[in-house]
């Protein structure tokens, strides 16, 4: 296929500061973003949480891109952002959509380094993996199927990621993973150029490794629901690390542990993320796969 249009998308979260300071330089600066054979779109997502330096006004943006969602009365800010950014970038399911591929720039808490997350799967989005894996080899990929489902900005396009890069603190910018996430984007640029060119990409017939999502798993709560532990302190800070039977992987406040009780070793991910307290869980649980 031949891609018409790429959106690069920064501040779905408004204190996720690496990819709004990307989309502010690539906007003064956007020969660095131009390909001669697509255009580029760049745009801030959620701009009164960017403003407020906030996650979210009202209700995260990065879960409200579910049909149901688009299709619902516009209640709150962030509803109505959303449908906002479904008629630039999309319509969502659409035959044909005004942007072919959606790259979403965040940056989490967690030591997560510099990684992909898949949610929208496509020929194309796993070809442009391949390819930037073989171009940054410390780049990790989750294959997320997470809270929400099909509600991310990236799926309103028929092909797209995110990219998460960590740990940094929430209104932080760290300069590493800033010019890290900026070379990673050049790299998808440079790839759908050569694809539009119709180049020969042997990248993209190489097996990559995933992380392939498996669970949800909340932190230790007492009858009444609220916290009782916090991450143990030897998983804190060790994203991807392969958790076995015994394991300890809570602290409760009284002292004691709780070990990891599966039979399955799975991956510890978005170990003890700030925003994802008020979801309920305080990591994800994934399996290691070739794909």
């Amino acid at each position: 296929m031949k891609i018409r249009k790429v959106a690069l998308v920064g501040g779905t979260h408004g204190n996720e500061l690496t990819g709004v300071y990307l989309i502010n330089k690539w906007q003064h600066n956007p020969d660095l973003v131009r390909r001669g054979s697509f255009d580029t779109l760049t745009l801030h997502a959620n701009p009164e949480a960017i403003k407020a330096c906030r996650r979210y006004i009202d209700r995260d943006l990065n879960r409200s891109f579910a049909l149901h969602d688009l299709a619902a009365p516009k209640a709150h800010y962030e509803a109505q952002r959303a449908c906002e950014l479904n008629a630039i970038l999309g319509p969502k399911g659409a035959d044909k959509t005004a942007v072919d591929f959606i790259c979403d720039l965040h940056s989490t808490t967690a030591n997560m380094g510099l990684s992909l997350v898949v949610s929208n799967e496509s020929d194309l989005t796993w070809d442009a993996v391949r390819y930037l894996c073989a171009k940054e080899p410390a780049l990790h990929l989750y294959r997320w199927q997470g809270d929400e489902e099909g509600a991310f900005v990236d799926s309103v396009a028929p092909h797209g990621f995110a990219i998460e890069v960590g740990a940094i603190p929430q209104g932080v910018l760290h300069s590493d993973l800033f010019f890290a996430t900026e070379r990673l984007v050049m790299h998808l640029l440079d790839f759908f150029e050569k694809v539009n060119r119709g180049e020969a990409i042997p990248e993209t017939e190489k097996e990559v490794e995933v992380y392939d999502h498996v669970d949800l798993l909340d932190y230790p709560r007492d009858a009444s629901g609220a916290l009782n532990g916090m991450v143990h302190e030897a998983l804190q800070d060790n994203d991807y690390r392969v958790l076995q039977k015994g394991d300890p992987i809570f602290r409760l406040f009284d002292g004691s542990e709780i070990c990891y009780d599966r039979d399955e070793p799975l991956h510890a991910l978005f170990v003890n993320e700030a925003a994802y307290y008020e979801k309920g869980f305080a990591m994800t649980l994934a399996r290691k796969i070739l794909l």
